[in-house]
């Protein structure tokens, strides 16, 4: 790949800085590693050289590009404007059922491929092709293969992707039908990401998962964007997202910072972020005081999007939540089920595990007293159950069955 190709794509007033040192370089250069500190070029961040006047721009539709003063890329050059735009639900029932005043659930299971991650992937995919890739492999617990996949087939990109062992059915069917080639490995998402890094170094197949950070982070933070607007132009006092890296944590919090820098916005809401407690290093972090975050040595849980055993991107992820005044907690396996019932039952909302994490850690927060009943809260719900069936079936037990010339008082007995 000739470098110089990308300075004629993508826009002219943005630049790549370094969240270690602040040192500065060209987009194009976005595969290169700080040379002045060592970090790694995947946790580099997009800078605009201008910031907006008018925002959101007011003659789209589409929230991708009435955002468009703050993303990187040129409006033709998005392959895809039809992600996002998810409702924002008063979630009235759970509300009353916690005793709260004000509490809305951001449902990201309506996107593309069923997840937030369409969101990442849409601008990562379209920055790569823009700067003339036609190959890219992506590791993925499920739900950013799928997202990465989708976008990629649209575009006429080919797309490798590495997913553990565990990945559910579900998810590897949908990535295969988007036409990537799926491989299982063995092991957890951190076997896949190595696997994924060596394939662009050595064989120069990009990343999606690493090269292409700076810029799906820009995709992650337009699910906050939109809750900005959903609640006219204001925030909420606490915003709920799941965790297995932190990559929505950091987009969350690069748009609350821009917006803060654009002057819409005087105060930072507060970040909670929500692990498993078999695959909870944020937690540990905290509840040990650290400034760092440790790596977790074979982590279990049934919400296998939340299972990553270290984050590349973690401290970064620690250092933003400390900032709004944010926290991490942790949630059983049984704690995410009891939510995705809750959610059904309640919001009609089907989640997977992993994103019902939210309403888990809420449930948990209010429990514990550090929700205040008045308090306007968002929990992020990032992915459809229809992506994880297995274990939220057992739930359920077995459906009964009855014979075809059953009377309707035997059904209604079983009602």
């Amino acid at each position: 790949m000739d470098l110089e190709k990308g300075s004629i794509f993508l826009k002219k007033d943005i630049f790549l800085e370094c969240p270690s040192c602040g040192y500065e370089k060209d987009v194009k250069y976005f595969r290169i590693d700080c040379p002045r500190c060592g970090y790694p070029s995947a946790l580099f961040q997009i800078r605009y050289s201008k910031l907006p006047q008018e925002f959101p721009l007011k003659g789209y539709v589409q929230s991708i590009l009435r955002y468009l003063p703050i993303m990187p890329l040129e409006v033709d050059e998005i392959i895809d404007v039809n992600v996002g735009n998810t409702p924002l639900v008063h979630a009235k029932n759970l509300e009353k059922f916690f005793g709260l005043e004000n509490l809305y659930i951001k449902d990201e299971t309506r996107n593309a491929s069923g997840s937030f991650k369409d969101r990442g992937a849409v601008i990562g995919v379209s920055a790569a092709k823009a700067l003339g890739y036609n190959f890219l492999n992506v590791a993925s617990s499920g739900n950013f293969a799928s997202a990465v996949a989708r976008v990629c087939t649209v575009s006429g990109i080919k797309c490798i992707v590495l997913v553990p062992e565990d990945t559910p059915d579900e998810k590897m069917v949908m990535i295969a039908a988007y036409g990537g080639k799926v491989i299982r490995v063995k092991g957890i998402f951190d076997e896949c990401r190595r696997l994924s890094i060596e394939l662009s170094r050595k064989k120069n197949i990009l990343s999606a998962s690493w090269d292409l950070k700076p810029f799906t982070l820009e995709g992650w933070k337009t699910t906050f964007l939109e809750i900005f607007e959903q609640i006219a132009y204001n925030l909420p006092d606490t915003i709920i997202l799941p965790v297995g890296g932190g990559g929505h944590i950091l987009g969350t919090w690069k748009a609350i910072k821009e917006l803060s820098a654009m002057k819409k916005v005087d105060k930072f809401p507060r970040i909670i972020g929500v692990q498993a407690s078999g695959s909870a290093p944020y937690v540990k972090a905290v509840s040990e005081g650290l400034d760092y975050v440790p790596s977790v040595d074979n982590p279990q849980t049934i919400a296998k999007s939340l299972k990553v055993s270290s984050p590349l991107e973690k401290n970064d992820v620690l250092k933003a939540v400390k900032e709004v005044g944010g926290t991490f907690v942790d949630v059983s396996d049984e704690e995410i089920l009891d939510a995705v019932v809750l959610l059904g039952k309640m919001e009609g909302i089907f989640s997977e595990p992993g994103a019902a994490a939210s309403i888990a850690g809420l449930k948990k927060l209010i429990e514990c007293g550090k929700i205040d009943r008045s308090e306007k809260v968002v929990a992020v719900v990032t992915g459809s159950g229809l992506k994880d069936v297995m274990d939220v079936k057992n739930i359920f037990g077995h459906f009964p069955l009855v014979e075809s010339g059953s009377s309707v008082e035997a059904i209604l007995s079983l009602a």
